[in-house]
């Protein structure tokens, strides 16, 4: 308990205690006619006891909860100061030449994910077994549609040859339910060779977690999305593009540190990305992985969570942190018999923090129209699939011809 309470907890147990020997002199001196007076004076004073004992208990729990706080405040403190001297070793190394080993590495972890995806067009290309022979084939890439896909100059790209693998950039719609309008979009990655073939961005990214290269595979979507978030905010200055994150990501030091220098370098458009995570992801960070989102949050980029559950979340905490977007499945907001009244306090609870709520994976009418009622934003098969942007995407027209030369 702080100094300055003591008089005050000490006056408010002073008076009670000397109501109650008041009290029993009255009973002892003046006799049975007192009686009723003693008693009330002690009745009296002894809830005023009591209350003054439990204010001293509860003020006693809330001034350890308030230095426990400052504890944590000043050591998150310390690694913030150590995450700044971190980072400023990361830029002094990233102007140093680069040294033979870490090149090697490099050949390495790419000839990693190069029979990573070999294997993946093997897996696809490999026919259906009798009992399956209903399942459907593999669609061919999708081309890009005018209504969804954004309008980019240059000339078109030659097409890929046979047996060669690409990381194309897809953005998916992400519609103001209330409107109908694209407002914002989602970036995912495929995979396609020179035949048709394609691993979707679900189906890619878990080969890409399973051999270790997801890390490497994100900072390549930031790297192929800024380009075309400059040329789409010429347009619209308040679009954004969610670009989906893994835990292994904010785990790797050397990525993080990649990530935050693209962010500094395309700090144009830096605003406009929104980093989303799965928030049970987000719940089994290590601790290099909670530095890395403290880092993040500090450059001061917006995060979304995805697939989240209602139950025993902090929206003040994640308010704090940068979370912007909370996305939802479909089921979360209407199972069928209508929402219940936590998830109506829920919604106000966000909409207070200016919290956006997300609704993904929209397959139907019915899941559009429960989604309208709560949701601002959706996105989903039932309004436009994922869309394919051309490669020279973002590209002056100049740049794109030289690219081309050089190639």
């Amino acid at each position: 308990m702080s100094r300055h309470m003591v008089p005050v907890m000490l006056g408010l147990t002073v008076f009670p205690l000397a109501a109650i020997g008041i009290a029993a002199y009255l009973v002892v001196s003046a006799g049975p006619q007192l009686t009723a007076v003693a008693g009330a004076i002690l009745l009296l004073s002894c809830c005023i006891l009591v209350a003054a004992t439990v204010a001293m208990v509860k003020l006693s729990r809330h001034e350890d909860w308030l230095w426990s706080q400052q504890d944590a405040l000043r050591d998150l403190a310390g690694k913030s100061e150590e995450a700044l001297s971190r980072i400023a070793a990361i830029e002094i190394r990233g102007k140093e030449p680069m040294p033979a080993g870490r090149v090697d590495e490099m050949a390495m972890e790419m000839g990693a994910l190069r029979r990573e995806v070999r294997e993946a067009m093997k897996d696809l290309r490999r026919p259906a077994p009798p009992h399956d022979r209903h399942a459907e084939a593999p669609p061919p890439p999708l081309e890009p549609e005018a209504t969804h896909e954004p309008e980019v100059q240059g000339p078109a790209p030659a097409p890929m040859p046979a047996g060669r693998e690409q990381l194309n950039l897809m953005l998916e719609p992400v519609v103001e339910l209330s409107t109908g309008t694209t407002t914002h979009y989602r970036a995912l990655l495929a995979l396609a060779d020179g035949r048709g073939n394609m691993v979707r961005h679900e189906e890619l990214m878990q080969k890409a977690d399973q051999g270790g290269m997801r890390p490497a595979l994100d900072v390549r979507m930031v790297r192929m999305s800024a380009p075309v978030l400059r040329r789409l905010r010429q347009r619209n200055p308040g679009l954004r593009i969610f670009v989906p994150m893994g835990r292994a990501t904010l785990s790797t030091l050397e990525e993080a540190g990649r990530l935050l220098a693209l962010l500094q370098r395309d700090g144009d458009v830096a605003s406009g990305m929104v980093f989303e995570f799965a928030q049970q992801d987000l719940g089994r960070l290590d601790p290099a992985g909670i530095e890395n989102l403290a880092r993040l949050a500090r450059s001061g980029a917006t995060l979304a969570l995805r697939d989240v559950y209602v139950g025993g979340l902090d929206l003040a905490a994640l308010r704090q942190l940068g979370v912007r977007f909370l996305s939802f499945p479909p089921h979360a907001v209407d199972a069928g018999s209508g929402p219940n009244s936590n998830w109506n306090d829920f919604v106000k609870s966000a909409k207070a923090l200016q919290i956006q709520i997300v609704v993904g994976d929209i397959k139907t009418p019915q899941q559009a129209t429960a989604a309208s009622k709560f949701s601002r934003y959706g996105h989903g098969p039932f309004f436009a699939p994922p869309r394919k942007v051309r490669p020279d995407a973002g590209v002056a027209p100049s740049a794109a011809r030289s690219a081309a030369d050089v190639a």
